[in-house]
């Protein structure tokens, strides 16, 4: 169910509760045997408009922090469509001893500067070497490692 789904079911739970809190109010006042004063009704009046109010500034506050999550999750989506697009066709590793450095540039997380501190402190006798020269870390090496070789 999506968040303006929910919010609209909230919604319409709000609205059926304060229905039915009137509901409870006429009955009441038609069970008592002298009216309800004006000024019972209108302070009945104002505790259920103040619940209302209470209830769609609560539902208003989830509403944000679930539009700010949904906001987070396509933020995250559209970085791996454009990781997924940097990353080069399935052509087989990129050989880091040969590469240019548009080519490495290519691999997730190694930017052109990046790309070019690794030509430049070449020969590799590993991939691994990368990490061993101090040129990307550990983790920066396990997202790539597949992607590269060093004949």
């Amino acid at each position: 169910m999506s968040t303006k789904q929910k919010l609209v079911k909230e919604f319409q739970i709000l609205g059926l509760a304060t229905l039915a809190l009137y509901g409870v109010l006429i009955v009441l006042s038609g069970c008592q045997s002298a009216p309800p004063s004006d000024q019972q009704l209108k302070d009945q009046a104002a505790q259920t408009t103040e619940q209302v109010r209470k209830n769609a500034k609560e539902a208003a506050a989830d509403a944000k922090v679930a539009a700010a999550n949904a906001e987070r999750q396509v933020n995250a989506i559209a970085d791996g469509v454009k990781e997924g697009m940097k990353s080069p066709a399935s052509s087989g590793p990129i050989d880091i001893n040969s590469a240019s450095p548009d080519q490495l540039a290519t691999l997730p997380g190694i930017s052109g500067d990046k790309a070019q501190d690794i030509v430049s402190k070449r020969p590799y006798s590993s991939p691994h070497s990368l990490v061993s020269k101090g040129l990307i870390s550990e983790t920066e090496y396990h997202r790539i490692s597949a992607k590269i070789t060093a004949s």
